[in-house]
Formats: C-alpha cells, structure tokens, sequence
C-alpha cells in the first residue's frame, strides 16, 4: 500500500457550513487511490484525488487522470475508496470499486463502488449529490471545494473561495477560483454557495500564486447521461490482491498485531497509541498516532534463496562500513534479541539516534530501523522498546521457503531455468515495479541477476534495435568501458540487442563488468541484467549461456520461435581488452566478418596486408545486403577461377575469389608489373579506395592534385579518417582497419545506402 503521510491529526483549511452535507450519515466527497497491477501478482499504489457519489447505488464521479496511467495510455486496475462518516475523523477505508468509463478530452470518470466491502459485509446507504442541478458557475460566485488534498492530512478537507473567471480547454470550459487546492483534491466536489453540485477540481497551476481550475459540471452531463449505465469492467487478480491488503491492515489495526503467513513468519504487536500505517509483503511500518515527534519503527524482510552465512554477513559489514566512514560515532555490536542472534548499528544524525537491528533468520534476513529525538529521548525509547520486545518469528529457522531453480510467468508468458547452483524467486516487493525475478548464485555476494519487464518509451518503439543499442551505449565512459554490443539478438523468437560494459565499483580498482539483454515484446520489453565482478563474470559465462538458453517465450505467436542467438557476451579475443577499438572488433567478430587465430587472440596492432583488407571490405558489404534482404549478396566461389590478371594470384589461393571479384568490377587494380600485392601492408588511402569502390559510395569526378586528396577528402567527409590517421601512407593496422569498416557498415545500415 500507498506509505502515509507522517501527519496524523485533521487539517481543515477554512471551516464553513456543510450545507448540504449537513446531518448527514457520509460526506459524498470520497477518496480515490488507484492501484497498477504488477506482473507478480502484486499491486502498486499508482495515483490518488477525489471522488463524488452521486447515486444511491454507489457511482461516483471523478477526473480521468486520477485513475488513468498516462505512461501505458490505459486505465488502472483497481480502485481503493475510501468514506467519510465523521468529519472530523480519518475516513474509512475499506472499499472497493469497478470502472464503468472515462473521457481523457472531458478529463471525467464514472467508477462504481462494489456492494460488499473488503469483509464481505454489505456497504450502507450512502449519501450523494445530484449532479443534473443545472446550476451555472458565475463570476464572483462564491465556492466550497472538497477533497482530499495531499496538503491536508489524512482527513476530508474543506476550503472557500470565489470565481475569478474561466478559461477553455479541448473546448471545454473551465472556471479559475482562488479556492486552496492541490493534486489530492483532483476529481472532488465543488458546491456554490446553495450546496449545488456544480463542477470537479481538476488542474492548478502555479505562477506567483496557485490559481485552481474546476471542469464547469454541465460540460460534462451529456457524456455522463451516456456512460451511466454502462457495465464496469474489473481485474479480478488486483481486487483480490487490494481487498486482501486492506482487510490485512484493517484487521492488524484492530488487534492491534500483525503476523505474516509465509516464511519466516514474522509478528509483531504493538500498543495502544500506535498504529500500522503499512504492511507490504517485504516489511512493515509501524507508527505512534501524535501530531510532533512521532516514534516510529520500521521492519523491513530481505528473502534470501540461501540461508544467511558468513559471506552474506562479511559482504553486509563492507556496505556498512562506507555509513562507518561518514559517521564518527558509528558502533556495532553484537547483541540477543528476543532469543536471536543478531547485532545493532547505532550513529548520530542531526539532533537524533540512529538504531539498526539486523537479524539473520535461516533464508531471510531482518532490518529493523528506527531514529530517537534526542529531545524526546525517555519517552521515545520506552514505545519503540514496547514494540520490540513482541517482534518474533513463527517458522522453524531451517524451513526450505518453496525455493526453485524454475520461474514461470502467465503474463508475461515465459520461464526460465537456471543451472546447479543458482536460485530464481519472483520478485516479493512492489518496488521496483518492472523487477519480476531476481536470481542468485550460491557463495556469490557480488553479482546478481534481475529480470524486468516494462513498456517501451513511446518515442523508442519504431527505432530499430541496433538504433536502441547505440543510444543505451552512446554515454558509457569515465571510468566505464563499452567491450562488447550486439544489436540483433534472438531468445527464442524473441529479437532484441545486447551490450556487456566494464566499471570499476566502490572499492578501490574493483571491477566489475555488466551484461544487458533487452527483448522486444511488441510495445513491450524484457530486460535481463546479470552484474557480477569481473573475475566472476568471465568464469559464470558458460552458465550465464545455459541461462539464457533456457528462456521460453510462451506469449503471442512469433515467426523465429526456437531460434537463439545472442554471440559473445564478453571479448571476442584475449587480447582486446581496454583497446581503443574493441566495439568495432568485437561488432564486425559478432557478425563473422572479422577473425582471430587459433590461439584466442585477434592481435590488434599486427598490420593487415591488401589481400585481408579486401576480404573484409567486401565481407562487411555481403552481410549488410544479406542483412538487408537486398539480394545483391556474392557468392564468392564462383570467382575461383584461373585467369587472373596478377601472376601472384592463382586458382587455390584464398584470396584469389575476392581479387578476381574486385577486378572485375572495378574496384581494385594492381600493380605495373602484373601483381597485386596481396602480401604488401595496406596503406590508409588505399583502404578507402577499396571501401568506396566496394560501397559504390560515389565521388567527385574532377581531377585532384596529389591523386589521393580525393579519396582522403570523402573520408573526412563521412568521418571515416580517425585520429592518428591523417597521413595518407599510413599502414594501417588490424584494429585500425575494423574501426574503419565498422563506421561504414553502420552509415551504410542506417541510411541503407550510399547510393
């Protein structure tokens, strides 16, 4: 649930009348939190306002955005209200309602609250408004505006104002009052002066002084005429999840003690004048209901899918000690608590103690946070002392909680295994809301791998996957290094890019290296992050393989299903790492247009002679059109022949198909002595002349004085000549020369041609 607000007591900004909400049972003025549905069953508080009934069957009007998800363009899932009966009390939160419709131009909402609450008892009779008055908004009118602002407590709020004018809006007309309201109040009840329903708080906005904007309610009456009667449509997986959660919090309230049903199955209790303010499946808040000073406590639940050992104890003690480092007072001790062996960090902040309790518990491992006033030191030690004292757990500590080498998802549709020795769980917080898994490797506290699933940002879905790639990498630097990137990955059916990068940690000349997968699933995406130190990550790479194998796609249907290809995740070669051009070595490596020797090694800085120089020219430019689909792909045996020009190039050589190729069509001449050359280092200008004739990039056909200025010129032009290479007659090496070709076949993919 939605984490409250430290302020407790009821904060009423100007006290007026209620006029027609006078001995009335309810305020028809409710409460709206909108929750999203994650895909791990969970459900995430996503938006709140306000909401007006107005019917005796439970419709209540509010705005669009308050239950709308602008980033996903769709409505949210399920809808939390909650009523007041007092005015001056906290308003009763345990009910649920159903969309019936929404209007993003009129910004209006219609939603339905369901007839049993979150107990299964039928909901009273409520009291609403009518919102057909008819009524009209005039200048200088004055206004009542309720709500539920996030300025205004917990409780209902009701401030006065006038009309200061209008203003339209998608043809709409809205009226400007000087009335106190902020985002909370969105969707809530505006009254005139004779208690008639006459618009809804929508929108401020602020310049020197906050003006804010309510929807005149008669724009709004036809459309819901229309929509009234409509069926409400619901997500039972979220209302199950958002009535279970509040029943969990309301009844915790009541018995004032809360114990979780699952592993490690941990209570709590507390005293009169506290309260639960949250329970979520990974930990609990826990609070004294005071206006100043407020004691509160927190429990949060880390699941482990290994028991609690040294090495998780040793790795926790290196993060704790960079709080150490900042705090001169820091102290650790090892301490019992409640039986447990656990141990305590306490330091200094500001005018306050800070106190830390961790308790290894088997599979689970438990934070317990508070901060002392030191002003308040007696009174505020003697509550949270109270508190501490009921914490305990109901599950034997050697309990296996269901653990699993397997995960399966519904919706998203897929599963994935993991080899001996790594463990998978879903997930078991609502934040972050994309993370649906996360992995672990038995004695591995460095490394971790998170599996998300998120939609595309709307202005990346027509990008292409190599265009994605480039602008994820494009700020990787300053101590980070980009060592390896593949922009046409397929995990059984599914397309995507990939991008491995190396950084130096926390500590000192700690490196570590990062993988990224990224799936496209129509406007949505799977996200596969393994992060691990470097030494760790070369060595798990033949089971981060298996990983990635073992991916099944089980949603739509796709044309490639079953096909894998993801390439190298790390150096292609032993002898590129931290080289100036391992991206390019690495890109062309992946593709097979470039390779390295039997002994691992590319050998970057050998120099590449004219013959290997062609073969990759004219390889780069066959795997662009057979990537293309353009059919204009060679097949180069057919070249093998006997009649070659050069006396040093003959039938059997393995250079001889690409010459003839490329004498033949103009590419390459050789020599005035009938040779080629195909053993003689090439020079940097005679590179590109072979790329631009291989490319068919053309040039200008005026004479140039010397002969190479024209070659040299298109090459700045295109920002293919780099940095040390200025000299036309410089040989270029093996590196040198896959930077240069890897710079043309990617201008040649994105604009498809140089012709």
């Amino acid at each position: 649930m939605l984490k409250k607000l430290l302020l407790t007591t009821i904060l009423i900004l100007t006290f007026i009348p209620a006029l027609a909400l006078a001995e009335s049972d309810n305020n028809p003025t409710v409460q709206i939190t909108s929750y999203k549905k994650l895909y791990t069953g969970q459900i995430l508080a996503f938006g709140s306002g306000s909401g007006t009934l107005i019917s005796s069957n439970g419709l209540i009007i509010s705005n669009n955005h308050v239950i709308y998800n602008d980033d996903e363009q769709k409505p949210l899932d399920v809808f939390e209200i909650c009523i007041t009966f007092d005015v001056e009390k906290e308003p009763t939160c345990q009910y649920t309602a159903r969309l019936v419709a929404h209007s993003k131009d009129l910004d209006v909402s219609i939603l339905k609250l369901n007839s049993k609450d979150v107990f299964g008892q039928t909901v009273p009779n409520l009291k609403y408004l009518n919102y057909q008055t008819n009524a009209a908004p005039k200048e200088e009118d004055e206004v009542q505006v309720i709500g539920y602002p996030g300025s205004g407590g917990e409780s209902i709020t009701i401030t006065k104002g006038q009309i200061s004018g209008y203003d339209t809006y998608n043809e709409f007309t809205y009226y400007k009052t000087d009335t106190d309201f902020d985002f909370g109040s969105s969707g809530g009840t505006v009254l005139d002066a004779n208690g008639n329903y006459i618009g809804i708080p929508t929108y401020i906005r602020s310049y020197a002084e906050n003006v804010g904007y309510f929807l005149d309610l008669r724009e709004a009456l036809q459309w819901i005429k229309e929509n009234i009667s409509k069926s409400p449509v619901f997500d039972k997986t979220a209302e199950d999840c958002l009535i279970f959660e509040l029943a969990r919090l309301k009844n915790a309230n009541d018995t004032l003690k809360h114990t979780y049903a699952d592993y490690p199955k941990l209570s709590v209790e507390i005293p009169d004048g506290w309260r639960f303010w949250s329970i979520e499946n990974d930990g609990i808040y826990i609070e004294e209901e005071k206006l100043t000073n407020p004691a509160g406590l927190g429990i949060y639940l880390n699941f482990y899918q290994y028991k609690i050992d040294e090495g998780y104890l040793d790795k926790l003690d290196e993060e704790l000690s960079k709080v150490k480092e900042m705090n001169p007072d820091y102290k650790k001790e090892e301490i019992e608590f409640n039986g447990y062996n656990a141990f305590k960090i306490t330091y200094s902040y500001y005018n306050s103690k800070r106190h830390s309790i961790y308790i290894p518990y088997g599979y689970a491992f438990v934070g317990i946070n508070y901060s002392i006033n030191l002003n308040e030191e007696e009174g505020q030690t003697e509550g949270i002392e109270k508190v501490l004292k009921t914490i305990k757990f109901d599950s034997n500590i050697d309990t296996n909680p269901n653990l699993s080498d397997t995960i399966s998802f519904d919706e998203p549709g897929f599963s994935i295994t993991m080899p001996e020795n790594w463990r998978i769980q879903t997930n078991k917080s609502n934040t972050p809301m994309s993370l649906i898994a996360e992995v672990v490797q038995e004695n591995n506290y460095d490394g971790y791998i998170y599996i998300y699933y998120d939609q595309i940002p709307k202005g990346d879905r027509e990008l292409s996957n190599k265009d994605r790639a480039d602008e994820d990498t494009k700020y990787i630097g300053g101590g980070s290094k980009l060592i390896f990137k593949k922009d046409d990955v397929v995990l059984d059916g599914l397309e995507g890019y990939l991008f491995t990068y190396e950084y130096e940690g926390d500590d000192f000349q700690e490196m570590h290296k990062k993988l990224t997968i990224k799936l496209t699933d129509e406007d949505y995406e799977f996200t596969i992050n393994y992060d691990d130190l470097s030494d760790n990550f070369d060595e798990n790479l033949p089971n981060i393989e298996l990983i990635l194998n073992s991916f099944v796609f089980t949603g739509r249907e796709i044309e490639r299903k079953g096909e894998y290809d993801f390439g190298s995740l790390n150096y292609n070669f032993s002898d590129i790492q931290y080289h100036r051009y391992v991206s390019d070595i690495t890109d062309l490596a992946d593709k097979g247009i470039i390779e390295g020797y039997s002994d691992g090694t590319f050998k970057p800085e050998k120099l590449v002679n004219r013959a290997e120089a062609l073969k990759i020219i004219l390889a780069s430019k066959n795997h662009m059109e057979e990537e293309k689909g353009l059919g204009n792909d060679v097949d180069f045996s057919e070249y093998d022949t006997d009649d070659s020009p050069f006396w040093d190039v003959k039938k059997g050589n393995w250079f001889n198909p690409y010459i003839q190729y490329a004498y033949q069509n103009e590419i390459v001449s050789g020599y005035g002595n009938s040779t080629f050359g195909p053993e003689r280092t090439v020079n940097l200008v005679e590179a590109l002349k072979m790329v631009f004739g291989v490319y068919k990039i053309p040039l200008w056909q005026g004479e140039t004085n010397p002969w190479y200025k024209l070659y040299m010129d298109k090459g700045y032009e295109l920002g293919l000549v780099g940095r040390g290479m200025e000299n036309p007659g410089h040989e270029l090496t093996r590196a040198e020369l896959a930077d240069l070709v890897n710079d043309v076949y990617n201008d040649a993919t994105n604009s498809y041609s140089y012709y």
